[in-house]
């Protein structure tokens, strides 16, 4: 019996499902890209996703998990282990704070944010994904990211360990983590906002969702988001990736599907058929493009998952 087929076993006997096989992760992706996972399965429960991560682990099985796969490039070869995609969803409202499940999308923590009258999360608006991979990247916008308004998240790690942790020990920087480098998966969060005023927030959040719709890609493009983080001058300032783009001359450039958006320079954009490797080849053009124009060398927001990864 191969290892797939002892773990889809394992599956059966611990969860009562087993994972899909050879799902294709294109259809997973806001990018439209990627090759078939070997094994994939969604987990809607906290004790799922605590079962599924802990059984990959003991069986030293190859896993990701992923949210929305809005800031994800899977590979052309798909991956060779076991997707699982977090769909762990709700919101509780505990006075000023939200208690929320990590595969939460981020439209829905502010709609809860709005009905309960509380403010704070504004600049969550147009921002794509679930709460666990914002947390994951320090998502954000418009000098907000989403490590201002987190108090704490429980996280589990593969070893069966459940912890709380307060937001000082998750390291956030920009666009950035401890997560990021083995720092578990997040299960909930606790966010922090305050007393508002439902007009007020609605009205930061029509003028925030109008800038984001003059400036990116329509809604429905595929794409994930930003390519590239923003840079850093050397008096500790950012600087627009997409103005470094435009300025080195980024506009027009395509490889194969992959192409440079016609309206923001800091975002690929599938215009068909792209493969990752057309994407990856096109975003090491474009940094070498911004650095014999700058001296900077962009770095990639969007994570790139290989086929042989894995969070073990």
């Amino acid at each position: 019996m191969d290892r797939k087929t002892l773990v889809r076993a394992a599956f059966l006997e611990k969860i009562g499902s087993a994972p899909s096989e050879n799902v294709p992760l294109s259809a997973m992706s806001s990018f439209g890209i990627g090759g078939p996972a070997d094994l994939f399965f969604e987990a809607r429960t906290e004790d799922e996703l605590e079962k599924a991560v802990s059984l990959a682990a003991a069986e030293k099985y190859p896993f990701y998990v992923i949210g929305g796969g809005n800031n994800l490039l899977f590979d052309d070869a798909g991956y060779r282990g076991l997707i699982l995609r977090n769909r762990l969803e709700g919101v509780v409202r505990e006075g000023h704070r939200l208690r929320v499940l990590s595969g939460t999308g981020l439209p829905c923590v502010l709609r809860e944010a709005l009905a309960a009258g509380l403010s704070g999360l504004e600049f969550l608006a147009g921002i794509p994904g679930t709460v666990g991979g914002a947390v994951y990247g320090n998502a954000g916008a418009y000098g907000w990211s989403i490590g201002d308004v987190l108090e704490s998240a429980d996280l589990f790690f593969p070893s069966g360990e459940r912890r709380a942790a307060p937001r000082e020990s998750l390291g956030f920087g920009y666009r950035d983590s401890a997560l990021k480098r083995g720092g578990g998966i997040v299960l909930s969060t606790v966010l922090m906002c305050s007393p508002g005023d439902s007009r007020e927030s609605e009205a930061r959040i029509r003028d925030t969702l109008e800038k984001r719709r003059a400036k990116h890609p329509p809604l429905g493009t595929a794409c994930a988001g930003s390519y590239f983080k923003n840079s850093c001058s050397a008096s500790g300032a950012r600087i627009a990736a997409g103005k470094l783009l435009e300025e080195a001359g980024a506009r027009g450039r395509s490889v194969g599907d992959a192409a440079v958006s016609d309206v923001h320079c800091n975002f690929i954009v599938n215009m068909g058929n792209a493969r990752a490797q057309d994407v990856l080849r096109l975003g090491e053009e474009l940094k070498d493009l911004v650095f014999r124009a700058f001296g900077i060398r962009l770095e990639e927001e969007v994570v790139h998952l290989r086929a042989d990864a894995s969070m073990l």
